[in-house]
């Protein structure tokens, strides 16, 4: 009995394995895309940083929201941003040239796989899976890269901030006025009598220490002095002289104050910058066990208008 077993398909089993049709490509040229795309990002946004803070330090900008001690650091670490941002973009440039150097000698320039394979092809395909190839994957295969728009998105705000040329003042009137408070009440206080001699130029931080010294406040007490810093009217020719102590950034910024009594009436505007010179003396405020400054001005030339610092 003749068994031709005849079969409707070709016993061969020519392993017709098309290339194609598996998308041989599995998206890796996708995900290096997204991985060189995520550098570049990143890179610029370095760079971006750093060129801000040279700028800042150069047009003076850090004078409003930082101490002076900390400007050098900013600008060096805006000057290794900028290093390290051009090293690394070397090496990306460098790697991106490796990889597709690797591709094409890998493929070659016309190698289409459209070859099939039968059953003695001895093609390394390295199947780790079910009619799956395994290839060696680029950087960042694997690794989401979506997330990188919303980061550059965040981190770029700042600069966006810089771009509108913030900050570009100082305190705002009502910031001053809740920080100021009230002036003190010292009522009618005698003058002291001058001792004459050459003026001593004082900072605002050398006077506010002189209160808490009795030796400093017994040598200077009588000396005619000069204080550069921002005048408010109080009226009645009694005037506030006060700077803003920045400690370490804005949010710690105080107010150290003097009074200053004049005889006339200033038509200096308030919050004007001015160098006072006149008698200094100190009144203790009452139930505060502290002394506050006091400068007595002669005459209108005894307040000139100063450079803003």
């Amino acid at each position: 009995m003749d068994h031709g077993h005849e079969h409707g398909h070709d016993h061969h089993h020519g392993h017709a394995h098309d290339h194609h049709h598996h998308h041989h490509d599995h998206g890796h040229d996708h995900g290096v895309g997204d991985y060189y795309l995520e550098q570049l990002l990143t890179i610029f946004i370095c760079a971006a940083f750093g060129v801000v803070a040279i700028l800042m330090y150069r047009f003076r900008m850090l004078n409003i929201v930082l101490v002076d001690v900390f400007h050098p650091w900013v600008l060096g670490g805006g000057i290794v941003l900028l290093v390290l941002a051009a090293v690394r973009g070397v090496a990306l440039w460098s790697a991106a040239g490796a990889h597709a150097h690797a591709h094409d000698h890998e493929h070659g320039p016309d190698c289409d796989h459209g070859h099939e394979h039968g059953p003695e092809c001895d093609h390394a395909h390295g199947h780790d899976s079910p009619g799956g190839h395994h290839h060696d994957h680029a950087p960042g295969d694997g690794h989401s890269h979506g997330n990188i728009f919303w980061r550059v998105v965040v981190l770029a705000f700042p600069l966006l901030l810089f771009c509108l040329g913030l900050p570009n003042k100082g305190f705002s009137k009502d910031w001053l006025d809740r920080r100021l408070g009230k002036d003190p009440e010292i009522g009618e206080v005698a003058a002291v009598e001058a001792k004459g001699g050459d003026a001593l130029t004082f900072s605002f931080d050398e006077l506010n220490a002189s209160t808490t010294d009795p030796g400093k406040r017994q040598a200077y007490e009588g000396r005619t002095v000069r204080v550069k810093g921002q005048l408010r009217s109080s009226g009645s020719g009694k005037y506030t002289l006060f700077k803003m102590k920045m400690t370490c950034c804005a949010a710690d910024t105080i107010p150290l104050k003097a009074v200053i009594k004049a005889g006339f009436v200033s038509q200096l505007p308030d919050d004007a910058w001015v160098t006072a010179e006149g008698v200094l003396q100190y009144v203790e405020l009452p139930d505060k066990k502290q002394f506050l400054p006091v400068i007595r001005v002669k005459d209108a030339s005894g307040l000139q208008k100063a450079t803003p610092e």
